[in-house]
């Protein structure tokens, strides 16, 4: 099975390192012009995987990489589209991230199924909110390389530290620090606990008598490579 894997995401970090930028985007139309068959059954190929045969580190690492590829394949299938929204039949409520269209064994799953049921419910790792990417401007960039359990926790570490050092700032309030950080913290609020606590472990804080914490907007336009 581990070689298996490890043929899988050996695969997939190619197609990143080939297709994407972190600084630029995704170039979908290449992709969908000379890879789309090799995305299609990568994406298949990882679904004939039992997951749960998985130690809890590989199946992390499976879970996140099965999301990330699952939805660059989502936005090759119907490229061009200017964002990911445009993918859902009622953009309100994002029912693209709500259809079973991953293969997984002889089921299907959604996407929300992967992010909330596998990954979120059954690792209570806030680091995976900046591993896992929506094709959105505002996401975390993808990884240019496939997670892996032995060194998952120094991606994640690697991933928080980045994106938070990236897009959070401070101004001053008084006596009061107003930290700005990304939609994702206020979405995802529980899972990030004490939030001063949790970037103080990446991020260098200014000291401050209170803190009060504002959410950046968030751009769902497509991380495309333009």
């Amino acid at each position: 099975m581990k070689s298996v894997l490890f043929t899988l995401f050996t695969l997939w970090t190619a197609l990143l390192k080939t297709y994407y930028d972190p600084a630029h985007g995704m170039n979908y139309a290449a992709l969908k012009t000379h890879d789309a068959a090799t995305l299609e059954n990568l994406r298949q190929s990882l679904g004939r995987v039992n997951a749960e045969t998985l130690d809890p580190k590989e199946r992390l690492a499976y879970w996140i990489n099965v999301y990330n590829i699952n939805t660059v394949a989502a936005i090759v299938e119907s490229y061009p589209v200017k964002s990911i929204r445009d993918l859902s039949t009622d953009p309100l409520i994002f029912t693209v991230f709500k259809k079973p269209r991953v293969p997984y064994g002889n089921d299907k799953l959604s996407l929300d199924d992967i992010e909330n049921k596998k990954i979120r419910e059954a690792f209570h790792d806030p680091r995976i909110h900046f591993a896992i990417n929506c094709a959105a401007k505002s996401c975390p960039p993808l990884r240019m390389e496939a997670y892996s359990g032995t060194a998952l926790d120094a991606q994640l570490d690697d991933q928080a530290r980045k994106y938070l050092t990236a897009t959070t700032r401070f101004t001053r309030d008084g006596d009061k620090l107003v930290v700005h950080v990304t939609k994702i913290m206020d979405w995802f609020g529980a899972d990030f606990g004490d939030k001063a606590a949790f970037l103080r472990k990446y991020i260098s804080v200014p000291a401050a008598k209170s803190i009060d914490f504002e959410y950046d907007g968030y751009d769902w336009s497509l991380n495309d490579r333009k």
